[in-house]
């Protein structure tokens, strides 16, 4: 049965490669090898290797809460928890193996601690909640509607302990890492055509209205952590003000990411890759205007691929 999972896995790796293509695999390569190399260098210092061990759990946390098929596991395999663990040490191996050759243990025993609490308990749970937050945004925005509903205890507690703890230094920019990640997710799923057609719409008008609302809605929802970050913090104000700019970018892009590719009801496995891969570059300063290329590439793609289904509004 093992052996069945290996084989699944990489079938999932292969089609996944296989719609990104050749071009975008080599970057892709290319932007992994430049991390893990940073990885070994950075983790040398004992701080830069706490932060990364921690922010390395909240990659895990982040995943395990998104993956579908931990019903399919538990199903199928009576030793799933070990399974699943056993994927994150292989997802880890960079990070443990550059903090065990910078003899980095006190973050490495972190790390480690951190994540087997994660897989604890991984029973299935899809859970949604209904608020008057969901009817303050607008009808038009179904990705953050939707988004808001699933992770809505998740996102008001980690916005109102950013607010309440502002005053430290390095909440904010971690609050707003975590929310702006969150907020990623909204745009994986697909829309079903009944929903893309009933904004009566063109392509183009579709994909301005699409990014329009969502530099709105985030910018509401950040403006409050960025300012507070402002005053506590006011010789510091650029990181704040930069960390807000890069992830609204990273969003942007993915957005453009979505509809590049779209097609009624589909989890793209594609697309999840190259927003990945345009995470990485927003993240990494020098590779930041790769990431707005990308996306400028990715806009243009998108209004080609959504005339097919809204050619009917091109007015």
């Amino acid at each position: 049965m093992v052996q069945s999972l290996i084989v699944i896995r990489l079938k999932q790796l292969y089609r996944s490669l296989k719609d990104i293509g050749l071009l975008r695999f080599i970057l892709l390569i290319a932007i992994i090898t430049f991390l893990i190399s940073a990885l070994f260098i950075k983790s040398a210092d004992y701080t830069n290797a706490l932060y990364i061990s921690l922010g390395f759990n909240l990659l895990i946390l982040i995943i395990h809460i998104k993956r579908k098929d931990k019903l399919f596991l538990k199903s199928h395999f009576t030793n799933y928890k070990t399974l699943i663990l056993a994927e994150y040490i292989i997802l880890s191996a960079p990070v443990i193996a550059a903090l065990l050759t910078n003899s980095q243990f006190k973050s490495l025993i972190i790390f480690i601690s951190i994540a087997l609490t994660i897989n604890i308990d991984s029973k299935p749970q899809s859970r949604s909640y209904n608020s008057w937050l969901q009817r303050l945004i607008p009808n038009d925005s179904i990705e953050f509607k939707a988004g808001v509903r699933r992770y809505l205890i998740i996102l008001t507690t980690i916005w109102t302990a950013g607010i309440a703890a502002s005053f430290y230094t390095a909440t904010v920019p971690v609050v707003m890492f975590i929310i702006g990640i969150i907020i990623l997710s909204f745009y994986e799923q697909c829309e079903p055509l009944q929903i893309l057609t009933s904004y009566e719409l063109s392509a183009k008008k579709l994909m301005v209205l699409k990014i329009k609302r969502h530099i709105q809605i985030y910018t509401i929802v950040m403006m409050p952590l960025v300012i507070l970050f402002t005053i506590f913090n006011h010789t510091l104000w650029y990181i704040a003000a930069t960390e807000f700019f890069v992830l609204l970018t990273l969003h942007i892009y993915a957005i453009t990411v979505k509809y590049a590719l779209y097609k009624p009801n589909i989890k793209s496995q594609a697309a999840q890759t190259l927003v990945a891969i345009g995470a990485i570059g927003a993240l990494i300063a020098p590779l930041l205007p790769l990431t707005i290329i990308m996306g400028i590439r990715f806009y243009i793609k998108s209004i080609n691929n959504l005339n097919q289904y809204l050619n009917d509004y091109n007015r």
